[in-house]
């Protein structure tokens, strides 16, 4: 495989070969046209454009599924609920008649659902925060494997030189993070 060792690329210099990035204002894709290529609402900008080819898509390190931003949406609704509650409850205590009860409990019929989703979306991301931290060190050590990766244009195979064994590129997220059950390596 690959004797040819000019023809033979770093896989983190491939994805890169195979993306292009366009800086201004343009219209990015609403739906995911290629797997994993990146959406409007995934990247949570409007001022880049990201396309990538198949083998880069393939050859790529797996980002997160989540926009950076979507961690705090929770705080903010929590916030938003607070303020509309705080000003339902300012003007039903200006009114004539009433007891605190009724100033405290009424707001929740506007803001409860606020609340509850932001709630949601509070616990949700703490769970995925305890994910992140649970898999940092998986994640380190497959950035480390797949910053040592090769690929050959020629036999269009992706390999370790140290490990020496070959696969296709569409099988780089499951060689990074280890084989899977049942799949046995190709010899060199």
């Amino acid at each position: 495989m690959c004797a040819q060792t000019d023809q033979v690329v770093s896989v983190p210099g491939a994805v890169a070969a195979g993306t292009t990035y366009r800086i201004g204002r343009v219209r990015l894709p609403g739906t995911r046209e290629v797997a994993d290529l990146p959406t409007a609402p995934s990247l949570g900008v409007s001022k880049h454009v990201m396309s990538r080819t198949q083998l880069a898509v393939w050859l790529s390190f797996p980002s997160r599924h989540y926009t950076p931003w979507a961690r705090n949406q929770g705080y903010i609704l929590l916030g938003l609920g607070a303020l509309v509650h705080l000003v339902v409850a300012l003007v039903i205590a200006m009114g004539k008649d009433t007891n605190w009860g009724e100033v405290l409990l009424a707001p929740f019929c506007l803001t409860g659902l606020f609340w509850g989703l932001g709630l949601l979306l509070v616990l949700g991301a703490h769970g995925a925060r305890r994910r992140d931290v649970a898999e940092a060190s998986a994640r380190e050590k497959a950035l480390a494997v797949w910053e040592s990766l090769c690929y050959c244009p020629r036999d269009n195979v992706a390999f370790e030189p140290q490990v020496g064994v070959p696969f296709h590129p569409s099988e780089t997220r499951e060689y990074i993070f280890g084989f899977r059950p049942g799949k046995q390596a190709r010899p060199l």
